[in-house]
């Protein structure tokens, strides 16, 4: 029976209150990487002048602590942790930690010096950290770009020295992360599973690897398809369909027999529950215009600066996704749709997902997946 007793993203899992709980926020754009996969475009142009203040994020975040939000999570939008966007970022963390918001902060790590370690350690935040392979050649191949020019040499290298850093200072001990808040870890490996067509770059075999190494030390296994949106558009990196479900159901097999860890193959994330977001969350981009999720970029709310969350949040198009109003493929056809074990990915299973969509039809319009099961 599936209880997800090992570690998972903080902020899945909610009751179903009608509520907001969970809410991302971009970092600006930087990143020194180049990852042709970015859903964001990290290191792309960027519209200073457009960007949040420090002001207009404090206030959001005090909003969302009135609004009753106990989840943060900082996507890599940009990299948290790069000198030029890591005052702002430690200052949005001490803050969540005044408000008693916990913090998931994506990041390559490679800005982790043991100093910052100590100070993240003792602060209400996990970290998830890029790993698309162990392997560190392999890894630096997977965070270039040769097409615009961008060759990454040594950032595998940094980051494995990172992963055991972070290890060494607690984030993976379960006793010290239960003490503390009161997680069974504080540190994930994060990925898509990825192949080119002609195989020249892949991290097919390497995902059975990465999923024991964070069995075997007690970290999270954050693992998904890629998100067709920014560069991950047209990377050339997404599995077909019947490749996507073999390589899942291989990771059902190993964690079963390996670890003996029960879980039915979902559409989001792999090894872990049905994402739930959609009953609880919000999603605000570096511009501070506030999204459904990072999969639902069509859907427009708002501006915090304008509506704040809670109008946001009450939103008719809004109200349509948390009350699952799908139709097609999923929304009408499919047994896991139906019985709540699968809500149906905005950004990966549904078309033309916009406010005026929304509006016009009534529902979000979906697609089906290679997990379908009909009714």
């Amino acid at each position: 029976m599936e209880k997800f007793s090992w570690a998972i993203q903080d902020g899945l899992l909610r009751k179903i209150t009608g509520k907001l709980q969970s809410l991302w926020m971009e970092i600006p754009g930087r990143c020194n990487l180049a990852c042709r996969y970015c859903f964001a475009c990290a290191g792309e142009k960027l519209e200073e002048a457009k960007l949040m203040t420090w002001e207009t994020i404090e206030k959001m975040l005090e909003e969302a602590a009135r609004l009753g939000v106990t989840s943060f999570g900082i996507p890599g939008a940009g990299e948290p942790l790069l000198p030029v966007n890591q005052r702002l970022t430690m200052r949005i963390i001490r803050k969540c930690a005044e408000l008693k918001i916990f913090v998931s902060l994506f990041t390559t790590s490679e800005f982790i010096t043991e100093e910052l370690a100590d100070e993240l350690f003792d602060l209400p935040v996990e970290l998830l950290v890029k790993c698309n392979t162990l392997d560190p050649e392999l890894q630096d191949r997977f965070v270039s770009d040769p097409k615009r020019g961008r060759i990454i040499h040594g950032y595998g290298t940094k980051r494995n020295a990172r992963i055991q850093l972070l290890m060494e200072k607690g984030f993976a001990d379960e006793a010290k992360c239960r003490a503390m808040f009161g997680r069974k870890s504080r540190l994930g490996l994060v990925t898509s599973i990825m192949t080119s067509e002609e195989g020249e770059l892949s991290n097919l075999d390497h995902v059975a690897n990465i999923l024991r190494f964070c069995r075997r030390n007690n970290l999270i296994f954050d693992s998904d398809s890629v998100l067709k949106r920014g560069r991950g558009i047209a990377c050339g990196l997404s599995l077909g369909d019947e490749e996507y479900k073999q390589k899942v159901f291989e990771l059902q097999r190993i964690d079963r027999e390996e670890f003996s860890n029960e879980w039915t193959p979902t559409q989001s994330y792999v090894g872990g529950p049905a994402c739930d977001r959609c009953f609880h969350h919000l999603y605000v981009d570096q511009y501070g215009i506030v999204h459904p999720c990072v999969g639902a970029m069509g859907v427009e709310l708002g501006h915090v600066t304008e509506t704040g969350l809670e109008q946001a949040w009450n939103r008719s198009e809004m109200q349509i996704i948390r009350n699952r109003k799908y139709h097609g493929r999923c929304g009408d056809e499919c047994a896991n749709f139906a019985e709540g074990k699968c809500n149906s990915c905005l950004g990966r299973r549904t078309v033309n997902l916009t406010n005026a969509s929304l509006q016009t039809d009534g529902c979000v319009t979906t697609i089906g997946c290679w997990n379908f099961r009909k009714k």
